[in-house]
């Protein structure tokens, strides 16, 4: 089953005491801790040498939301882990961008808090700009545009895909082509998102779409949070959070989701013969957007948290991910190297070239500043 990163339940960061008895003794000393801890590259902490030598004395990484699912992060993760021998804690109960956020605030100087952040980039900008964030940069930056990283990189995007509708054919006859078709009488019920925008970069970027395909922009998500509370108004739109579960129940049997994330649904559910789940790009509203990697400032696994920036962005950990559906962020340059993985990139559409509007830095925070004041009120 597709877990989602909009996940919102409350309860966040259950690890066993084992887990906490490991990051508390397996670290590799304050002195190493304190020079990774502000390391803003591996040169700087003494070389890729040593930071895989610290990073294995301190064995454990810490983090949250990361669904196997989800861009193959369960791959990525288990590549990481045989390679450098690391013990993974993954605490999936919630992948939610702000309380990703929030579990580093609570859990400062904690043995227990994360070490790797997978955020939104609007969430990742307020994250930097409340302290909480580490600068750091990987040794493919020169790979990565400059539009896809902070300045000083404290955040940098690692993947991106692009806003699709998916339609289980068993339950609709015939499946919308445009967002603006969700609107029909034939519709009524069967219309989800999979989390709430205002704490959930997914479920924004799906305002985000909406707003383009009724005349606004991504500079004026209005018309998308109206569209919503029309799509509400008239019964159509579901208030549950959408995932693989809810679509093989039938609760909701079409969903607005990243094109990747859909991938593995249509996979599973195709599995039954006679049964199609179609993955559609809306005509009327193309959004695309990158997700951001970031480092805990705080990480109780300084140099580990670094060395998985480190693998994320190589060659291996870039391929890892595209075989996840998802167009990584080094993918053009991977290209023209020859060290992109053709086989899964030949199963991306338009060989996983991101050619849809992307919102902005400014236009995200600007637009999650509208959601967070009318969301509530306009779906209820």
């Amino acid at each position: 089953m597709i877990k989602h990163k909009t996940t919102t339940i409350a309860a966040i960061g259950l690890i066993t005491l084992s887990s906490m008895l490991t990051a508390c003794s397996g670290g590799a000393g304050s002195q190493t801790d304190k020079r990774w801890q502000n390391a803003t590259s591996a040169e700087a902490g003494g070389g890729m040498q040593q930071l895989v030598k610290d990073a294995q004395a301190e064995g454990t990484f810490n983090a949250m939301g990361l669904f196997d699912n989800w861009a193959n992060y369960g791959g990525l993760l288990h590549a990481f882990s045989e390679k450098y021998h690391i013990k993974i804690n993954n605490d999936q109960s919630t992948g939610a961008s702000q309380d990703l956020i929030n579990a580093i605030v609570n859990r400062k100087g904690q043995p227990n808090s994360l070490d790797y952040l997978d955020t939104g980039v609007s969430f990742a900008i307020a994250a930097d700009k409340q302290g909480l964030l580490a600068k750091y940069t990987p040794q493919t930056i020169n790979d990565i545009p400059q539009q896809n990283h902070a300045q000083d990189n404290s955040w940098i995007n690692q993947y991106g895909g692009t806003m699709a509708i998916g339609c289980d054919t068993s339950q609709v006859a015939q499946c919308p082509t445009t967002l603006k078709d969700l609107l029909k009488p034939e519709y009524k019920g069967k219309v989800a998102l999979t989390g709430n925008p205002s704490t959930a970069e997914t479920a924004l970027m799906a305002v985000f779409a909406a707003a383009k395909a009724n005349g606004g922009s991504l500079d004026n998500i209005q018309p998308g949070i109206d569209f919503f509370h029309q799509l509400s108004e008239e019964g159509n739109f579901v208030p549950v959070q959408a995932n693989q579960g809810t679509v093989e129940t039938g609760a909701t049997p079409i969903i607005i989701d990243w094109d990747y994330l859909l991938k593995p649904i249509q996979q599973d559910v195709e599995k039954t013969e006679h049964h199609r789940f179609d993955i559609i790009i809306p005509s009327d509203g193309k959004v695309s957007s990158f997700y951001a990697a970031s480092i805990n400032a705080d990480a109780p696994h300084p140099a580990v948290a670094r060395l998985f920036y480190e693998f994320l962005f190589s060659n291996e950990g870039q391929n890892l991910l595209l075989k996840g559906y998802v167009t990584p962020v080094r993918l053009q340059a991977m290209i023209k190297s020859g060290t992109i993985d053709q086989q899964a990139l030949a199963r991306l559409p338009g060989n996983g070239e991101i050619s849809a509007a992307q919102p902005t830095v400014q236009q995200s925070n600007e637009a999650a500043s509208v959601i967070n004041q009318q969301w509530a009120k306009a779906v209820q």
